[in-house]
């Protein structure tokens, strides 16, 4: 998976296990982000394979399971092109899936595309021995399918790398002054119509703003397939000066130092489905930044941010006027109280890590102590 939860999930996992001395194994598409990644961390033993058409894929995977002499094998990613066959050889060896979101969930697609992802992630949820599972909506409909598994789950929500994480503070000082004291409302997001819904509650949030006479700024950053079609949408609901897009930012240094600049974050989060499966990588993001987040009160995100967020009723752009008010107000030496190392990748592995030893799933002589990466 390419610019996804899930590569990040194999990615950090990974690294902290063989900086543990756990002896890990990974099995990934031959492309560039995943040579340049893995590149330095010879603690992790990498098999590359070039990717071909989804079934192909699968028994190149499949083959791989069967040839190795593995404690457990973590799968990430749903579809036929990460469906393993075990085979006689590796029949007793426990496979632990990995669900990050349902992509049945989502809204914009055909039906015969959400009937092939329906039947697909049905398919995983009776292979699997265990199951990691980002949010309590996919627990539940795992369970439901599968009631006797409820002792081997976990609940692995996603993470950001501490890395990530580092404000360039001579660039954050310039996004304020170049906002002349103007209160910054940022969003980060793919800029695409599948978020259509999220985009025209912010660009509505944009007009009421001007409307109301306030001098804030609702600064959009991001870019994707529809970024010119939201511009235009935007300019027809004349929101001037008070919604501005700014492109991609990149997530290491140059995120956190819009953030770093920002009064408050803001992330419409609907409750349909699809959000209620999902724990985005977004609010983690958030979260570090430590400023007062707007948002609806729905799924991982509320329950990542508990009381130290300002939550609006879905699509009341009035109330979500209002609450970015409040959060105007409050930000100044403000304190949302989550610990930084909770956000982190070496917290999922620490957890992933001791729940895989309490089941028996990790490699025999596997490292017990934890240890911290500088």
């Amino acid at each position: 998976m390419k610019n996804h939860a899930g590569q990040d999930k194999l990615y950090f996992v990974a690294d902290q296990f063989g900086r543990q001395g756990i002896n890990v194994t990974v099995l990934v598409p031959d492309i560039e982000e995943n040579r340049a990644f893995f590149a330095d961390k010879p603690h992790v033993t990498t098999h590359f394979y070039r990717p071909g058409s989804a079934l192909g894929d699968a028994m190149r995977k499949s083959r791989v399971v069967q040839n190795g002499d593995w404690s457990c094998i973590w799968d990430i990613g749903v579809g036929i092109r990460s469906f393993l066959l075990r085979g006689r050889s590796a029949r007793n060896v426990p496979i632990i899936k990995d669900f990050d979101e349902f992509p049945s969930m989502i809204e914009n697609i055909g039906p015969f595309r959400r009937a092939y992802l329906k039947w697909i992630e049905n398919q995983m949820i009776m292979q699997a021995d265990g199951f990691t599972c980002a949010s309590a909506m996919l627990e539940s409909a795992v369970l439901k399918v599968r009631p006797e598994v409820a002792s081997r789950m976990l609940r692995l929500r996603v993470a950001i790398s501490a890395d990530e994480h580092r404000v360039d503070h001579a660039m954050a000082r310039r996004l304020r002054q170049e906002s002349k004291g103007r209160p910054i409302l940022f969003y980060v997001g793919s800029i695409s119509r599948m978020y259509e819904d999220q985009i025209d509650e912010m660009i509505a949030l944009g007009k009421l703003l001007r409307r109301r006479g306030s001098n804030a700024i609702v600064r959009l950053a991001g870019t994707g397939p529809d970024l010119e079609y939201f511009k235009a949408k935007a300019s027809s609901q004349e929101v001037g000066d008070t919604l501005e897009f700014v492109g991609h930012v990149r997530r290491e240094r140059d995120l956190p130092s819009h953030m770093e600049a920002a009064t408050a974050l803001i992330f419409p989060f609907a409750a349909n489905a699809f959000n209620l499966s999902r724990c985005p990588t977004k609010a983690f993001h958030y979260a570090a930044a430590n400023r007062p987040v707007v948002t609806n009160q729905t799924g991982e995100v509320a329950s990542l941010f508990g009381n130290s967020a300002l939550y609006y009723p879905e699509r009341s752009i009035e109330a979500f006027a209002d609450r970015c008010q409040q959060a105007i107000e409050l930000s100044a030496g403000f304190d949302n109280g989550i610990p930084f190392e909770s956000l982190t990748w070496e917290k999922r592995a620490n957890e992933l890590r001791d729940w895989l030893d309490r089941h028996g799933w990790l490699p025999a002589g596997a490292v017990r102590e934890r240890v911290h990466s500088s």
